[in-house]
């Protein structure tokens, strides 16, 4: 589990990076659900669920839907479609979460 992210409660001054760095981290969150990632890019922090993007169209989000991390979701697709791809991949979501975010990294 990361304090990082269990902490981060919207925008909170001390924990947003300095200029030039960047933050990404990733809580499974096994016992206590959602699963989370947090981006603080620049000044401001980002966050989405495991299974979505951040919705920024940033590097990250390219990195999660090229790794199938990104699940499709309703009304873009169908109920049916949902579903099928969430039980086809659901088990795996933190394993493709986690191999985006470290393509995205290198």
């Amino acid at each position: 589990m990361s304090t990082w992210a269990t902490g981060y409660q919207g925008k909170v001054e001390p924990m947003l990076p300095c200029e030039g760095q960047e933050v990404l981290c990733l809580t499974a969150n096994r016992f206590s659900p959602p699963a989370a990632i947090i981006h603080a890019p620049d000044a401001w922090a980002y966050r989405a669920d495991f299974g979505s993007g951040t919705g920024q169209n940033s590097a990250l989000d390219a990195a999660l839907t090229a790794a199938g991390a990104v699940f499709p979701s309703m009304p873009e697709s169908s109920e049916a479609e949902v579903v099928a791809y969430f039980e086809e991949y659901g088990e795996r979501l933190p394993e493709l979460v986690f191999a985006a975010v470290g393509a995205y990294w290198l």
